[in-house]
Protein backbone atom coordinates (compact mmCIF):
# COMPACT_ATOMS: atom_id res chain seq x y z
CA UNK A 1 0.00 0.00 0.00
CA UNK A 2 1.20 3.29 -0.65
CA UNK A 3 0.48 5.99 1.31
CA UNK A 4 -0.97 9.28 -0.53
CA UNK A 5 0.00 13.16 0.36
CA UNK A 6 -3.36 15.00 1.65
CA UNK A 7 -3.20 16.99 -1.85
CA UNK A 8 -3.35 14.07 -3.65
CA UNK A 9 -6.67 12.72 -2.47
CA UNK A 10 -9.47 12.49 -5.30
CA UNK A 11 -12.95 11.74 -4.49
CA UNK A 12 -13.89 10.43 -7.65
CA UNK A 13 -11.42 7.52 -7.12
CA UNK A 14 -13.30 5.21 -5.15
CA UNK A 15 -14.42 5.31 -1.49
CA UNK A 16 -12.89 6.14 1.51
CA UNK A 17 -12.89 4.33 4.82
CA UNK A 18 -11.36 5.51 7.90
CA UNK A 19 -8.51 2.69 8.97
CA UNK A 20 -5.56 1.81 10.30
CA UNK A 21 -2.63 0.06 8.61
CA UNK A 22 -1.33 -2.95 10.49
CA UNK A 23 1.52 -3.79 7.56
CA UNK A 24 2.18 -3.28 3.49
CA UNK A 25 -0.47 -6.16 3.00
CA UNK A 26 -3.04 -5.86 5.66
CA UNK A 27 -5.58 -2.53 7.29
CA UNK A 28 -7.94 -2.69 9.54
CA UNK A 29 -11.28 -0.94 9.15
CA UNK A 30 -14.16 0.52 10.97
CA UNK A 31 -17.30 0.44 8.45
CA UNK A 32 -20.82 0.61 8.48
CA UNK A 33 -23.04 -2.29 6.98
CA UNK A 34 -24.41 0.34 4.64
CA UNK A 35 -20.51 1.19 3.11
CA UNK A 36 -19.63 -2.33 3.71
CA UNK A 37 -22.68 -3.69 1.16
CA UNK A 38 -20.48 -1.02 -1.69
CA UNK A 39 -17.60 -3.06 -1.33
CA UNK A 40 -18.57 -6.36 -1.48
CA UNK A 41 -20.68 -9.15 -2.83
CA UNK A 42 -23.70 -10.97 -0.78
CA UNK A 43 -22.03 -13.94 -0.80
CA UNK A 44 -25.14 -15.96 -1.72
CA UNK A 45 -24.53 -14.54 -5.24
CA UNK A 46 -21.19 -15.88 -5.69
CA UNK A 47 -22.04 -19.65 -5.24
CA UNK A 48 -21.27 -21.24 -8.48
CA UNK A 49 -24.99 -23.03 -10.15
CA UNK A 50 -26.62 -19.98 -9.29
CA UNK A 51 -26.68 -17.48 -12.50
CA UNK A 52 -30.52 -16.99 -12.30
CA UNK A 53 -29.95 -15.06 -8.93
CA UNK A 54 -26.67 -13.26 -9.83
CA UNK A 55 -26.60 -9.50 -10.74
CA UNK A 56 -25.12 -8.22 -13.53
CA UNK A 57 -22.02 -6.87 -11.98
CA UNK A 58 -21.68 -10.26 -10.72
CA UNK A 59 -19.04 -11.71 -13.04
CA UNK A 60 -17.50 -15.41 -14.21
CA UNK A 61 -14.14 -13.86 -12.88
CA UNK A 62 -15.84 -13.54 -9.14
CA UNK A 63 -17.27 -16.65 -9.04
CA UNK A 64 -14.24 -17.87 -10.04
CA UNK A 65 -12.40 -16.13 -7.48
CA UNK A 66 -14.78 -17.15 -4.70
CA UNK A 67 -14.71 -20.63 -5.40
CA UNK A 68 -10.79 -21.04 -4.66
CA UNK A 69 -10.79 -18.72 -1.59
CA UNK A 70 -14.05 -20.00 0.37
CA UNK A 71 -16.13 -23.05 0.52
CA UNK A 72 -19.54 -23.33 -0.66
CA UNK A 73 -22.85 -21.39 1.21
CA UNK A 74 -24.38 -24.66 1.81
CA UNK A 75 -25.66 -27.24 4.89
CA UNK A 76 -24.80 -26.23 8.57
CA UNK A 77 -23.31 -22.90 7.05
CA UNK A 78 -26.79 -21.92 5.29
CA UNK A 79 -28.93 -22.60 7.76
CA UNK A 80 -26.85 -20.71 10.31
CA UNK A 81 -27.43 -17.42 8.04
CA UNK A 82 -31.08 -16.35 9.63
CA UNK A 83 -29.82 -17.37 13.19
CA UNK A 84 -27.00 -15.54 12.98
CA UNK A 85 -29.09 -12.74 11.25
CA UNK A 86 -31.41 -12.67 14.45
CA UNK A 87 -28.34 -12.27 16.85
CA UNK A 88 -26.87 -9.67 14.41
CA UNK A 89 -30.35 -7.39 15.10
CA UNK A 90 -29.73 -8.20 18.72
CA UNK A 91 -26.19 -6.54 18.41
CA UNK A 92 -26.95 -3.52 16.54
CA UNK A 93 -30.50 -2.61 18.73
CA UNK A 94 -28.01 -3.43 21.63
CA UNK A 95 -31.20 -5.71 22.73
CA UNK A 96 -28.27 -7.23 25.20
CA UNK A 97 -24.45 -7.43 24.98
CA UNK A 98 -23.29 -9.31 22.34
CA UNK A 99 -20.24 -9.14 19.69
CA UNK A 100 -19.18 -9.26 16.50
CA UNK A 101 -15.67 -10.71 15.11
CA UNK A 102 -14.13 -8.62 12.28
CA UNK A 103 -15.03 -10.19 9.17
CA UNK A 104 -11.46 -10.67 6.76
CA UNK A 105 -11.80 -9.19 3.44
CA UNK A 106 -10.00 -9.95 0.51
CA UNK A 107 -8.51 -8.28 -3.01
CA UNK A 108 -5.52 -9.60 -5.55
CA UNK A 109 -5.40 -5.56 -6.01
CA UNK A 110 -3.12 -3.24 -4.29
CA UNK A 111 -4.87 -0.51 -2.40
CA UNK A 112 -4.23 3.02 -1.25
CA UNK A 113 -4.10 4.47 2.12
CA UNK A 114 -4.43 8.13 2.43
CA UNK A 115 -4.12 10.89 4.92
CA UNK A 116 -6.23 13.43 5.66
CA UNK A 117 -6.92 16.00 8.56
CA UNK A 118 -10.51 14.90 9.80
CA UNK A 119 -11.96 16.16 13.01
CA UNK A 120 -8.58 18.60 13.51
CA UNK A 121 -6.71 14.76 13.41
CA UNK A 122 -4.42 13.86 10.91
CA UNK A 123 -6.04 10.08 10.02
CA UNK A 124 -5.73 7.66 7.21
CA UNK A 125 -8.19 6.24 5.23
CA UNK A 126 -8.02 3.24 2.70
CA UNK A 127 -9.40 3.77 -0.89
CA UNK A 128 -11.36 1.26 -2.51
CA UNK A 129 -11.65 1.98 -5.94
CA UNK A 130 -15.43 2.29 -7.27
CA UNK A 131 -16.27 -1.14 -8.79
CA UNK A 132 -14.07 -3.47 -6.92
CA UNK A 133 -15.14 -5.77 -4.42
CA UNK A 134 -13.78 -7.71 -2.13
CA UNK A 135 -14.06 -11.43 -0.84
CA UNK A 136 -14.82 -12.10 2.46
CA UNK A 137 -11.79 -15.06 3.78
CA UNK A 138 -13.27 -15.39 6.92
CA UNK A 139 -16.47 -14.16 8.67
CA UNK A 140 -18.66 -14.77 5.41
CA UNK A 141 -21.39 -16.25 7.22
CA UNK A 142 -21.51 -13.41 9.42
CA UNK A 143 -21.36 -11.13 5.99
CA UNK A 144 -24.20 -13.46 3.99
CA UNK A 145 -26.38 -12.65 7.40
CA UNK A 146 -25.79 -8.95 7.43
CA UNK A 147 -27.44 -9.24 3.46
CA UNK A 148 -30.05 -11.50 4.67
CA UNK A 149 -31.10 -9.33 7.90
CA UNK A 150 -30.99 -6.15 5.14
CA UNK A 151 -33.91 -7.82 3.43
CA UNK A 152 -36.06 -8.92 6.38
CA UNK A 153 -35.93 -5.74 7.60
CA UNK A 154 -37.95 -4.51 4.01
CA UNK A 155 -40.41 -1.72 5.41
CA UNK A 156 -39.01 -1.70 8.57
CA UNK A 157 -37.41 1.73 7.57
CA UNK A 158 -36.27 2.51 11.37
CA UNK A 159 -34.58 -1.01 11.98
CA UNK A 160 -32.94 -0.99 8.80
CA UNK A 161 -31.26 2.20 9.14
CA UNK A 162 -30.01 1.01 12.38
CA UNK A 163 -29.00 -1.89 11.30
CA UNK A 164 -27.53 0.10 7.96
CA UNK A 165 -25.72 3.03 10.07
CA UNK A 166 -24.26 -0.18 12.61
CA UNK A 167 -20.11 0.18 12.19
CA UNK A 168 -18.73 -2.95 11.97
CA UNK A 169 -14.75 -4.10 11.47
CA UNK A 170 -12.79 -5.84 9.24
CA UNK A 171 -9.60 -6.78 8.42
CA UNK A 172 -8.57 -5.86 4.70
CA UNK A 173 -5.72 -8.03 3.04
CA UNK A 174 -5.03 -6.71 -0.45
CA UNK A 175 -1.91 -7.16 -2.85
CA UNK A 176 -2.13 -10.90 -1.93
CA UNK A 177 -2.47 -13.74 -4.91
CA UNK A 178 -5.29 -15.83 -4.80
CA UNK A 179 -2.84 -18.72 -3.55
CA UNK A 180 -1.99 -16.62 -0.70
CA UNK A 181 -5.62 -16.28 0.35
CA UNK A 182 -6.45 -19.67 0.05
CA UNK A 183 -3.65 -20.22 2.72
CA UNK A 184 -4.83 -17.34 4.97
CA UNK A 185 -8.92 -18.87 4.82
CA UNK A 186 -7.07 -22.60 6.21
CA UNK A 187 -5.36 -20.21 8.49
CA UNK A 188 -7.82 -19.03 10.02
CA UNK A 189 -10.49 -21.92 10.14
CA UNK A 190 -8.42 -24.84 10.62
CA UNK A 191 -5.25 -23.71 13.11
CA UNK A 192 -7.92 -22.50 15.57
CA UNK A 193 -9.01 -24.97 18.43
CA UNK A 194 -12.94 -25.17 18.67
CA UNK A 195 -14.13 -25.15 22.89
CA UNK A 196 -15.59 -28.34 23.78
CA UNK A 197 -19.21 -28.51 24.61
CA UNK A 198 -18.73 -28.20 28.36
CA UNK A 199 -16.63 -25.21 28.01
CA UNK A 200 -19.49 -23.32 25.71
CA UNK A 201 -22.31 -24.33 27.88
CA UNK A 202 -20.52 -23.04 31.03
CA UNK A 203 -20.23 -20.05 29.15
CA UNK A 204 -23.76 -19.41 28.03
CA UNK A 205 -25.08 -16.95 30.02
CA UNK A 206 -27.58 -16.16 27.52
CA UNK A 207 -29.62 -19.65 28.10
CA UNK A 208 -32.22 -19.21 30.63
CA UNK A 209 -31.61 -22.98 31.15
CA UNK A 210 -27.71 -22.50 32.36
CA UNK A 211 -29.26 -19.81 34.49
CA UNK A 212 -31.16 -22.62 36.44
CA UNK A 213 -28.64 -25.39 35.88
CA UNK A 214 -26.05 -23.00 37.31
CA UNK A 215 -27.89 -22.01 40.83
CA UNK A 216 -28.56 -25.50 41.21
CA UNK A 217 -25.92 -26.51 41.01
CA UNK A 218 -24.51 -23.78 43.67
CA UNK A 219 -27.21 -23.93 46.20
CA UNK A 220 -27.69 -27.65 46.06
CA UNK A 221 -25.19 -28.28 48.65
CA UNK A 222 -24.22 -31.61 47.54
CA UNK A 223 -23.14 -30.64 44.15
CA UNK A 224 -21.37 -27.09 45.52
CA UNK A 225 -17.41 -27.39 44.10
CA UNK A 226 -18.47 -31.20 42.45
CA UNK A 227 -19.11 -30.01 38.93
CA UNK A 228 -16.97 -30.68 35.97
CA UNK A 229 -17.67 -27.67 34.18
CA UNK A 230 -14.63 -27.55 31.88
CA UNK A 231 -13.68 -30.89 30.63
CA UNK A 232 -15.66 -34.04 28.49
CA UNK A 233 -15.14 -36.50 31.29
CA UNK A 234 -14.35 -36.56 34.81
CA UNK A 235 -10.84 -37.45 35.20
CA UNK A 236 -10.51 -40.65 37.77
CA UNK A 237 -9.43 -38.89 40.34
CA UNK A 238 -11.27 -36.04 40.01
CA UNK A 239 -13.43 -34.36 43.30
CA UNK A 240 -16.19 -34.22 40.87
CA UNK A 241 -18.66 -36.17 40.56
CA UNK A 242 -21.13 -34.90 37.60
CA UNK A 243 -20.46 -33.39 34.14
CA UNK A 244 -22.18 -29.89 34.03
CA UNK A 245 -24.18 -30.86 30.74
CA UNK A 246 -25.32 -33.56 32.15
CA UNK A 247 -26.65 -31.44 35.14
CA UNK A 248 -28.21 -29.56 32.06
CA UNK A 249 -29.45 -32.49 30.67
CA UNK A 250 -31.22 -33.49 33.71
CA UNK A 251 -33.47 -29.88 33.71
CA UNK A 252 -34.26 -30.01 29.91
CA UNK A 253 -35.45 -33.45 30.69
CA UNK A 254 -37.92 -32.36 33.08
CA UNK A 255 -39.00 -29.59 30.74
CA UNK A 256 -39.42 -31.97 27.73
CA UNK A 257 -39.30 -35.70 29.08
CA UNK A 258 -36.67 -38.42 28.13
CA UNK A 259 -37.58 -36.66 24.78
CA UNK A 260 -34.94 -33.78 25.74
CA UNK A 261 -32.48 -35.71 24.61
CA UNK A 262 -32.49 -34.41 21.19
CA UNK A 263 -31.77 -31.27 22.09
CA UNK A 264 -28.05 -32.32 23.21
CA UNK A 265 -26.16 -29.05 23.61
CA UNK A 266 -28.74 -27.11 21.59
CA UNK A 267 -30.52 -24.35 22.49
CA UNK A 268 -33.99 -26.03 24.24
CA UNK A 269 -37.70 -24.48 23.79
CA UNK A 270 -38.44 -23.57 27.56
CA UNK A 271 -41.08 -20.40 26.35
CA UNK A 272 -43.98 -22.60 28.10
CA UNK A 273 -42.30 -23.13 31.36
CA UNK A 274 -42.31 -20.69 34.38
CA UNK A 275 -38.30 -20.25 34.75
CA UNK A 276 -38.64 -20.21 38.62
CA UNK A 277 -41.48 -23.11 39.09
CA UNK A 278 -38.96 -25.15 36.64
CA UNK A 279 -35.86 -23.97 39.59
CA UNK A 280 -38.12 -24.67 42.51
CA UNK A 281 -38.94 -28.03 41.29
CA UNK A 282 -35.44 -28.83 40.03
CA UNK A 283 -33.88 -28.19 43.14
CA UNK A 284 -36.51 -30.26 44.78
CA UNK A 285 -36.08 -33.27 42.83
CA UNK A 286 -31.87 -33.33 41.97
CA UNK A 287 -31.93 -32.22 45.92
CA UNK A 288 -34.07 -35.44 46.86
CA UNK A 289 -31.87 -37.63 44.27
CA UNK A 290 -29.02 -36.23 45.61
CA UNK A 291 -29.71 -36.93 49.03
CA UNK A 292 -30.94 -40.26 48.74
CA UNK A 293 -28.31 -41.85 46.74
CA UNK A 294 -25.35 -39.56 47.80
CA UNK A 295 -22.44 -42.68 48.11
CA UNK A 296 -23.84 -44.03 44.23
CA UNK A 297 -23.56 -40.98 43.19
CA UNK A 298 -20.11 -39.88 44.26
CA UNK A 299 -18.81 -43.29 43.65
CA UNK A 300 -18.39 -43.35 40.12
CA UNK A 301 -16.03 -46.26 39.44
CA UNK A 302 -18.39 -48.45 40.89
CA UNK A 303 -21.59 -47.26 40.46
CA UNK A 304 -23.94 -45.94 37.65
CA UNK A 305 -26.09 -43.16 39.13
CA UNK A 306 -23.63 -40.25 38.38
CA UNK A 307 -23.99 -41.56 34.72
CA UNK A 308 -25.28 -38.93 31.85
CA UNK A 309 -27.73 -42.10 30.68
CA UNK A 310 -29.57 -42.05 34.31
CA UNK A 311 -29.26 -38.44 35.34
CA UNK A 312 -31.22 -37.90 31.66
CA UNK A 313 -33.48 -40.55 32.69
CA UNK A 314 -34.21 -39.42 36.48
CA UNK A 315 -34.36 -35.61 35.02
CA UNK A 316 -37.15 -36.63 32.56
CA UNK A 317 -38.96 -38.72 35.70
CA UNK A 318 -38.86 -35.40 37.63
CA UNK A 319 -41.46 -34.13 34.85
CA UNK A 320 -44.24 -35.80 36.34
CA UNK A 321 -43.36 -33.65 39.55
CA UNK A 322 -43.15 -30.32 37.67
CA UNK A 323 -47.07 -31.15 36.14
CA UNK A 324 -48.14 -31.96 39.36
CA UNK A 325 -50.38 -29.14 41.63
CA UNK A 326 -47.86 -27.82 44.15
CA UNK A 327 -50.30 -29.51 47.15
CA UNK A 328 -49.19 -32.99 45.18
CA UNK A 329 -45.65 -32.57 44.25
CA UNK A 330 -44.14 -33.62 47.61
CA UNK A 331 -46.26 -37.13 47.17
CA UNK A 332 -44.86 -37.38 43.93
CA UNK A 333 -41.58 -37.17 44.78
CA UNK A 334 -41.29 -39.72 47.20
CA UNK A 335 -43.17 -42.45 45.23
CA UNK A 336 -40.77 -41.83 42.31
CA UNK A 337 -37.96 -42.34 45.45
CA UNK A 338 -39.57 -45.06 46.53
CA UNK A 339 -39.61 -46.84 43.25
CA UNK A 340 -35.56 -45.69 42.78
CA UNK A 341 -34.61 -47.20 46.10
CA UNK A 342 -35.19 -50.65 44.73
CA UNK A 343 -32.80 -50.16 41.69
CA UNK A 344 -29.23 -51.85 42.06
CA UNK A 345 -27.00 -48.54 40.96
CA UNK A 346 -23.61 -51.15 40.77
CA UNK A 347 -21.99 -51.51 37.38
CA UNK A 348 -22.89 -55.27 36.28
CA UNK A 349 -24.48 -56.79 33.76
CA UNK A 350 -28.02 -56.00 35.29
CA UNK A 351 -27.25 -52.85 33.20
CA UNK A 352 -26.23 -54.56 29.97
CA UNK A 353 -28.59 -53.07 27.19
CA UNK A 354 -29.47 -50.28 29.19
CA UNK A 355 -26.65 -47.72 30.54
CA UNK A 356 -23.78 -50.06 30.02
CA UNK A 357 -21.99 -52.40 26.96
CA UNK A 358 -19.46 -55.28 27.75
CA UNK A 359 -16.54 -55.82 25.66
CA UNK A 360 -15.37 -59.24 25.14
CA UNK A 361 -12.43 -58.75 27.16
CA UNK A 362 -14.96 -58.02 29.99
CA UNK A 363 -14.79 -54.31 30.50
CA UNK A 364 -17.69 -52.29 31.52
CA UNK A 365 -18.59 -49.29 28.89
CA UNK A 366 -20.56 -46.24 29.22
CA UNK A 367 -23.40 -45.85 26.90
CA UNK A 368 -23.83 -41.87 25.94
CA UNK A 369 -27.31 -40.25 26.98
CA UNK A 370 -28.40 -40.09 23.34
CA UNK A 371 -27.85 -43.79 22.70
CA UNK A 372 -28.93 -45.06 25.76
CA UNK A 373 -31.36 -42.85 27.73
CA UNK A 374 -34.85 -44.55 26.28
CA UNK A 375 -33.91 -47.91 27.32
CA UNK A 376 -32.61 -46.11 31.43
CA UNK A 377 -35.40 -44.52 31.06
CA UNK A 378 -37.62 -47.57 30.63
CA UNK A 379 -35.55 -49.39 33.38
CA UNK A 380 -36.60 -47.10 35.87
CA UNK A 381 -39.72 -46.16 35.39
CA UNK A 382 -41.60 -48.33 33.19
CA UNK A 383 -42.85 -51.79 35.14
CA UNK A 384 -43.73 -53.04 31.83
CA UNK A 385 -39.86 -52.73 30.55
CA UNK A 386 -38.04 -55.95 31.51
CA UNK A 387 -35.37 -53.78 32.39
CA UNK A 388 -37.55 -52.34 35.23
CA UNK A 389 -37.04 -55.76 36.89
CA UNK A 390 -33.54 -56.48 36.21
CA UNK A 391 -31.96 -53.70 37.63
CA UNK A 392 -34.25 -53.90 40.70
CA UNK A 393 -32.70 -57.51 40.82
CA UNK A 394 -36.04 -58.99 40.41
CA UNK A 395 -36.93 -61.90 37.66
CA UNK A 396 -37.91 -60.13 34.78
CA UNK A 397 -41.87 -60.85 33.77
CA UNK A 398 -41.98 -63.28 30.90
CA UNK A 399 -43.39 -62.01 27.64
CA UNK A 400 -46.83 -62.11 27.13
Amino acid sequence: MAKLSTDEIDLSAGMFIRCLPVDDWTTHIQVPFKHLKVITHDPVVLQSGNAKQRPTDVTDEDIELHSLVQRGLELGKKTNIPKYAAYIQRYVTRERAAVLPPIHLWTEHPLSIVQSTHQGALQNFLCVPHGLKLIAIDGETQLASHYHLERSLTGREEAREQHATAHLSAVVHDNRTPLEARQFFYDLNVLGVRVNSAIALSMDTADPLMEVVGRLSEEIPFFRGKVERISRQIKKNSPKVVKLQDLRQFVVNMVHGIAGVQYGTKPAPVGHVDLADLESAGRDWLSAYAEAFAEEIADREQCVAAMGSVLAAVGAMGRVILEAPAEDRADRLEELLDSLRKVDWRKGDHWLGTALTKTPQGKYTINGPKQSAYAVFGALSDPASPAYAVVRGEPSSPAL
